[in-house]
């Protein structure tokens, strides 16, 4: 398997037009609260406005957020830890609309496999994929923030691909430098980033440490029938 990392919109479209299965990182907070969403049982509808979330057919919830602020009128912010507080039922249709991480997921339609990671379910999202069931070429896309590099989702990014390269995956070399980013920053450090600072001052502290921790969901969201759920072993 060749694993590769590559950066937002950009990168989500050269992926899928070279076949390769993506996986979709914001780790502040978008596949976080996915990864959530998930181990409940729910289904998430990925839109890229808010318009399409809120007129959504069927949806049981509606969550969003624009700046990192929780869309008016919608029943959750994207919060990972308001949501997993909530009670959503298995089987609940959720819409859910992000500033970044919803846009590189529909940049990524045309890709065989469509995943969705994030440092609370790193590991499961590779072990997913060394079998390489979804096609020999992965491509890890760091969503990043308005089109800007973000050092959280390049440290998520490089979990991954640290667990594929530990499961035999060839890394290209900017593979090889995210990775070796994912070493370097301190979780310390990551909470401090111009993200965080931003989520601290809408009161979202309590997510941070949600999105830092590693391995705590172990779900692999994967989009299906244009809904991620945690069909990722499939």
């Amino acid at each position: 398997m060749i694993a590769r990392y590559a950066g937002g919109e950009t990168g989500a479209r050269a992926a899928a037009r070279e076949g390769a299965a993506v996986v979709v990182v914001d780790a502040y907070r978008a596949s976080t609260t996915i990864a959530v969403l998930v181990q409940k049982g729910a289904r998430v509808v990925p839109v890229a406005s808010i318009e399409e979330a809120a007129g959504y057919p069927g949806a049981d919830f509606r969550i969003g957020e624009r700046g990192s602020a929780k869309v008016k009128g919608f029943d959750f912010g994207n919060s990972p830890t308001e949501v997993a507080a909530a009670e959503i039922e298995s089987g609940s249709t959720v819409a859910l609309s992000t500033t970044n991480g919803t846009r590189v997921t529909e940049a990524a339609e045309g890709a065989p496999a469509i995943f969705c990671g994030a440092f609370v379910n790193a590991r499961a999202v590779a072990d997913a994929l060394r079998d390489g069931l979804h096609g020999p070429r992965v491509v890890v896309v760091g969503c990043g923030w308005e089109g800007h590099r973000s050092s959280e989702d390049e440290a998520a990014a490089g979990a991954i691909l640290h667990h594929l390269a530990g499961a035999g995956a060839e890394l290209d070399e900017r593979a090889e430098r995210v990775v070796a980013l994912y070493g370097r920053h301190s979780k310390e450090v990551l909470a401090k980033n111009t993200a965080a600072r931003r989520l601290l001052r809408l009161g979202y502290e309590r997510d941070l440490g949600f999105c830092l921790a590693e391995d705590t969901v172990p779900v692999v969201p994967r989009l299906l029938d244009g809904a991620f759920t945690g069909d990722g072993r499939g």
